[in-house]
């Protein structure tokens, strides 16, 4: 029953004037007055209410108050409210010891004494009050007895957990913060900590802290003890104390410990802490700060609190020993494994540093050789050139001396161009610039075109060259002019290591899906010594000075890495010295997408202009300005353009060239890329930067030994149309500019 509810009480008479006295007297702020004109409808209102008192006259048609009464009494909600009867006899001894009988507590003779009433139904009234106080009171301390039965319930199921997950783990950080975590939930406290302290007994060794921040991380305001890193002053001293006295220690916010300058603290209420002990040491402690809905810590919270100080303690030296003996056994692992490897590696360097040092002692050998060899194999057409030169200039040479001297002098100067090219394919093999430009190509074709380049080298040596090509093995995809790099370095160096009347043979056959090409001769073979070195840069069988053939150990290089790149494979195979040797190519077949792209690529190739058969008049009519600050240079130059029928002016500078383009409006720019002062891309940056529109739009041409796929795309970037190589090829360099100008050339003939 709630207090704001007024007490009833019920009055019975049939005489609707008392009923309304005995209302006006009776009437109270926290009083109900309850009329009823009968005995039933007393009991019916009996049936779902209490009263505090019933009044009742005794005289009433139906049901007197007396047989009224006796029904009252034989219910259980009902037998135990207080009656007092009214009546107007004061005469009835009968009735009156039949009311009592019957539970009365009260007999009242009519004409009523008002304050007698009041003062006899007020003590009814105050005793039904502490009667319903008490019932609540019951009530209420049946339900905190559950609620601490269910708490100490789950508490104990808690802390059962608790333990088997302490038990269970084998981390010492672990514990502790598992442990933190679940003792604040189990004692229900607002904070919880514990701490291990180091050996000198003053600092942390480890801390873990837990709060209600902890279930809600994103709950605003964070943590008001301070950072949850540090242990909170307020409770320093009491943990002070706590380790001090060895025992649990339960404080409210009046004792001493927990006042700060005297007063109380307005975060801190409540303190409940206790040791952590092993033996007789304190080797830490755990503590709990401010009791969740209550004011203070019980004495069941301290014990409690004990026991799982004692509990994490245990926990916790058991996974301390786990984990040194862990550590202590992967320590020792570790070290086996160290030394071993040491030993491992102390044999591995040693052995690396044997065949370093061999490699670098061959490495110097072959660089010395190398340098040696390079000396000799330019220095020895450029002094065949050198020479010849001499004798032409003094003029004393006749037709056919003169015929053999230009013959020479072109010879050497072309072998000196092919060691400065394989020099450069072997740097750009080296810095992986090297690239194929790959097309379906006849390999028969290419194999036919290096035979016929080598021919005259094999007829001089009167040696049998066998061609056994297979005309209907296919295409393969590839670079045409690397191909015939790759089978021309193959058929140059098996005429040059095959003696006189020897034997050559070449042979093509085709497979399911690659055409093998083989090479074999019946020269002077290799050694099984040096087999496996046969393709490795500037390595050669005879670097000596006594050797019988030239060149610098480059050309197998050079083929197995263009072989590479056309994705196919070269093998070597000899029986040993003086017994020939047979080099084995395999190229993949090219597909049909790539065979029917090179068809019409060919076709379109067919209608252009080709080589041309005559020279004389292939430029006529154009104004050609060649700039190059190498005078031999601009006249070679300047002597082919002429003899082709154009008019050409020669400048040796940039700055030249400027005013030349301003003053004599050429047709034509073919400029030298490397210049002093300013180079070949300058003069073209400014040229089209001019403001006549003619010298803006002027066709050039790039002409210089820069040879790189990088230099081409560089100068083609810069403005000019083409790039051209040095060292010239007449053929090539008046073709390229009549298709740079648009100019139709015959075929040759």
């Amino acid at each position: 029953m709630k207090a704001e509810e007024p007490i009833n009480i019920l009055m019975v008479d049939d005489s609707p004037t008392n009923l309304l006295a005995l209302d006006s007297i009776l009437q109270a702020p926290d009083r109900k007055l309850v009329s009823a004109a009968s005995g039933d409808d007393a009991l019916r209102y009996l049936l779902d209410n209490e009263v505090a008192v019933i009044l009742m006259d005794v005289y009433m048609p139906g049901l007197d108050g007396l047989e009224t009464a006796e029904l009252i009494r034989g219910r259980d909600r009902s037998r135990n409210i207080p009656i007092i009867f009214l009546t107007a006899d004061s005469t009835g001894g009968r009735h009156l010891s039949r009311g009592y009988s019957l539970g009365a507590v009260d007999y009242i003779v009519k004409p009523i004494e008002p304050d007698i009433l009041r003062s006899k139904v007020a003590v009814f009234v105050e005793l039904f009050k502490k009667t319903q106080e008490i019932k609540r009171q019951a009530h209420l301390l049946q339900e905190k007895n559950q609620e601490l039965e269910n708490a100490n319930l789950a508490r104990l199921g808690m802390l059962i957990e608790l333990g088997q997950e302490l038990v269970a783990e084998r981390d010492p950080l672990r514990v502790l913060e598992n442990f933190c975590r679940s003792a604040r939930q189990i004692v229900q406290a607002h904070e919880s900590g514990v701490g291990v302290i180091n050996g000198d007994g003053k600092k942390l060794r480890y801390f873990f802290r837990s709060g209600p921040n902890d279930e809600n991380p994103a709950q605003p305001g964070g943590d008001s003890l301070g950072s949850s890193k540090e242990v909170p002053l307020i409770a320093r001293r009491a943990l002070r104390h706590l380790v001090a006295e060895r025992r649990p220690l339960r404080l409210n916010d009046s004792h001493d410990l927990l006042r700060v300058d005297g007063k109380t603290s307005e975060l801190v209420h409540s303190f409940l802490g206790a040791p952590l002990l092993s033996g007789s040491k304190v080797f830490g402690w755990m503590y709990l700060i401010n009791k969740v809905n209550a004011e203070d810590f019980t004495e069941a919270d301290e014990r409690l609190a004990a026991t799982l100080a004692t509990q994490v303690a245990v926990a916790y030296e058991n996974a301390m020993l786990y984990s040194n003996a862990q550590r202590h056994a992967t320590e020792l692992q570790m070290e086996i494994a160290e030394r071993k490897q040491a030993e491992e590696e102390r044999a591995l360097l040693l052995v690396r540093e044997q065949s370093a040092r061999a490699d670098a002692e061959q490495a110097n050998r072959t660089k010395d050789e190398f340098l040696a060899t390079l000396s000799h194999e330019l220095r020895t057409p450029l002094s065949a050139i050198l020479g010849w030169s001499h004798l032409v200039r003094s003029g004393k040479l006749d037709e056919a001396q003169m015929s053999r001297a230009v013959e020479t002098i072109e010879r050497n100067a072309r072998s000196q161009s092919q060691l400065i090219d394989d020099l450069l394919d072997v740097s750009r093999i080296i810095t992986g610039k090297l690239q194929i430009e790959p097309r379906a190509v006849d390999l028969s074709a290419v194999i036919e075109a290096a035979i016929d380049a080598v021919r005259p080298a094999f007829e001089a040596k009167a040696i049998n060259f066998e061609n056994a090509l297979d005309a209907d093995a296919g295409l393969v995809s590839g670079d045409p002019n690397r191909l015939q790099q790759i089978f021309w370095n193959l058929f140059n160096n098996a005429v040059k290591f095959t003696p006189e009347k020897g034997h050559v043979r070449v042979a093509v056959e085709r497979t399911a899906s690659a055409i093998r090409v083989s090479v074999s001769d019946s020269g002077v073979g290799i050694t099984q010594e040096f087999l496996p070195y046969i393709f490795d840069r500037f390595r050669q069988a005879d670097g000596s000075t006594t050797r019988v053939h030239g060149g610098l150990g480059l050309g197998l290089s050079i083929v197995k890495h263009l072989v590479q790149l056309h994705q196919g494979t070269v093998e070597v195979g000899s029986q040993g010295k003086n017994k020939g040797a047979c080099f084995i190519i395999t190229l993949p077949v090219a597909s049909t997408t790539t065979a029917q792209a090179s068809g019409n690529a060919t076709e379109t190739e067919s209608e252009g202009n080709g080589l041309p058969t005559s020279f004389s008049k292939a430029l006529q009519g154009l104004r050609i300005l060649v700039v190059d600050d190498e005078a031999d240079s601009r006249e070679l130059v300047s002597t082919i353009l002429t003899r082709c029928g154009s008019e050409v002016n020669c400048c040796e500078s940039a700055a030249e060239a400027l005013k030349a383009i301003r003053d004599w409006k050429p047709d034509l720019l073919v400029s030298d890329i490397g210049m002093p002062n300013e180079d070949g891309y300058s003069l073209i940056g400014k040229m089209r930067k001019m403001k006549s529109k003619r010298a803006r739009q002027t066709p050039a041409v790039a002409l210089t030994a820069y040879v790189t796929n990088e230099d081409r795309e560089r100068a083609l970037t810069a403005g000019f149309q083409l790039h051209v190589a040095k060292p010239i090829d007449p053929t090539d360099l008046v073709r390229s500019i009549a298709d740079a100008m648009g100019h139709k050339v015959r075929n040759a003939s």
